[in-house]
This record gives C-alpha cells, structure tokens and sequence, in this order.
C-alpha cells in the first residue's frame, strides 16, 4: 500500500474537512473532480467555475505543424485540454506517433492524459510550471532544435518566449481558448456571501483575475476571504487586489491542497 493511500484512508476516517466549507472555482470537468475529492473528507462544496474552456478549429499553418511532427526533438503540452485535444488532431494523422521525441506535461492531469499513448513523456511526479519545465537539463541547451507546444488561446509565453532565447525554432498550436463565464449577481451572492466559503480555490491567475472582475462588478467584498492559490506569481496578483489570506498549495492535487487547508487551520 503507497503512503498517498494511507493517507487518503487516514484522511477520510478522520472527517478531516467535516467542519470547511470551499468554493471551488476550477474549470470543468476539474472542478467536479476536486469537489468529489474534497466532500469524500467531509468538506462542503460549491463549484464556481471561473474559466470557461472552448475547442478551437485550428489554422491550416497549425495543422502543418501535425503533419510535420516528426521534425520536432521536443512536443511540450500545457494543459489537460491542451493533451486531449491535441492528441484527437494527431490521431488524425499519426496512427502510430513519431519515435524519437521528448514530450514534456506542465501538471500531473496533462501526464495522466498523456500516460495512455506510447510517447516518451518526462513528468516528475509533481505538478510541473513553466518556469519548473524550463530547468529541465534536456531544454537547457537546445541551440537549433525544433520544438512544438500544445496550449490555449493568449497563454502565458514566458516558455515560448525563454526556448526561443536560447536558440530554439519554436511553433505553437492553439488548440482551445478560455474565457469568463457569465454570472449574475445572484449566482455570485449565493456563492460567496450566503455560502461563506472558509477557502476559495483559483489555481491560475486568469481564474483568479475572473473572480476578481465578477465581484468587483457587483460590489462584492473578497478581503476576508482564504484563498488557495498555486504560486507566488498568483499570489502577488491577490496581494495587489487586497488580498491577504492566502494559501500556497505545494501541488496541485487534491490531497496536496487538503495538507495546505489543513495546515491553515493549526
């Protein structure tokens, strides 16, 4: 039995969350996922999605970029969307993939995504940023080399813009965008005010700056509110918009965030 198991076993006879209440505000169908996770240790939740994820047609120059997918030493994929998505466009024209490449997973969902194909991924067992990809010894030196990125829409671009500094020919295929839902003021009120969540989870800063938008919007007060958030990058965002409560998740994994809701309440 791995200590991840006892620990969740130990986790749910102990009711370690009987007494929070969270608001989740993951995209789907991360959401959903977190929220059974969290309410099999006792915990009360709210689902608030504050991203909304929508397949993009991707442009002729980007289907290219599949069919010459064996040009490239290293294939980076940033998202679960970003996995599932790009895998569907490959399938359709790579029954069996490319040997020979390095595929990289930015978060443990994008590795399980990709851990069902036989490409050769490199994914430490923990959640993998950006700027954590970027110290990996085999994109250190990659002078010349071709490299692919699967992501969204307006993503981040400190990876692309980092490889191209260090002299790689770099494409991107977007294959989905985000954007804020819609909520009206009720939706937000019964999910904040009458709610009163103990922790709010927005594990990006777009979802982070969404939530922000919303209730500045309809004047609702955020400043003694707990946050989870997944970085120091995110959590400088809430400090600028009067946050102070907040919680740096180690991973982001359900029972990392348990371990950080948990220390919190020491």
């Amino acid at each position: 039995m791995t200590n991840k198991l006892v620990t969740e076993q130990a986790f749910k006879r102990l009711g370690l969350l009987s007494s929070s209440k969270i608001l989740i505000c993951r995209p789907e169908p991360s959401a959903t996922e977190l929220s059974k996770a969290l309410e099999a240790l006792g915990a009360q939740c709210k689902k608030l999605p504050m991203l909304k994820i929508d397949a993009l047609e991707i442009s002729a120059i980007e289907r290219q970029h599949i069919l010459d997918l064996d040009q490239y030493q290293h294939v980076i994929v940033v998202s679960q969307h970003a996995a599932d998505l790009g895998l569907e466009q490959i399938d359709h024209y790579w029954p069996q993939a490319p040997v020979g490449q390095k595929w990289y997973a930015i978060g443990r969902k994008t590795a399980e995504a990709l851990n069902s194909t036989s490409l050769d991924i490199v994914s430490p067992g923990q959640d993998l940023s950006s700027e954590k990809l970027l110290e990996n010894k085999d994109l250190k030196t990659v002078q010349d080399e071709k490299i692919l990125i699967l992501k969204g829409k307006h993503g981040r671009q400190a990876l692309q813009s980092q490889l191209l500094a260090r002299g790689a020919q770099v494409d991107s295929i977007s294959l989905y965008q985000r954007s804020k839902p819609d909520y009206d003021q009720s939706i937000l009120q019964q999910s904040i005010d009458d709610f009163a969540p103990d922790f709010i989870i927005t594990l990006s800063g777009e979802t982070l700056t969404n939530l922000l938008a919303h209730c500045s919007e309809h004047n609702i007060d955020l400043s003694d509110r707990s946050f989870i958030l997944p970085s120091i990058r995110v959590a400088n965002i809430a400090y600028e918009h009067g946050l102070k409560n907040t919680l740096i998740s180690e991973n982001l994994m359900p029972m990392d965030i348990v371990k950080c809701i948990k220390k919190a309440s020491l």
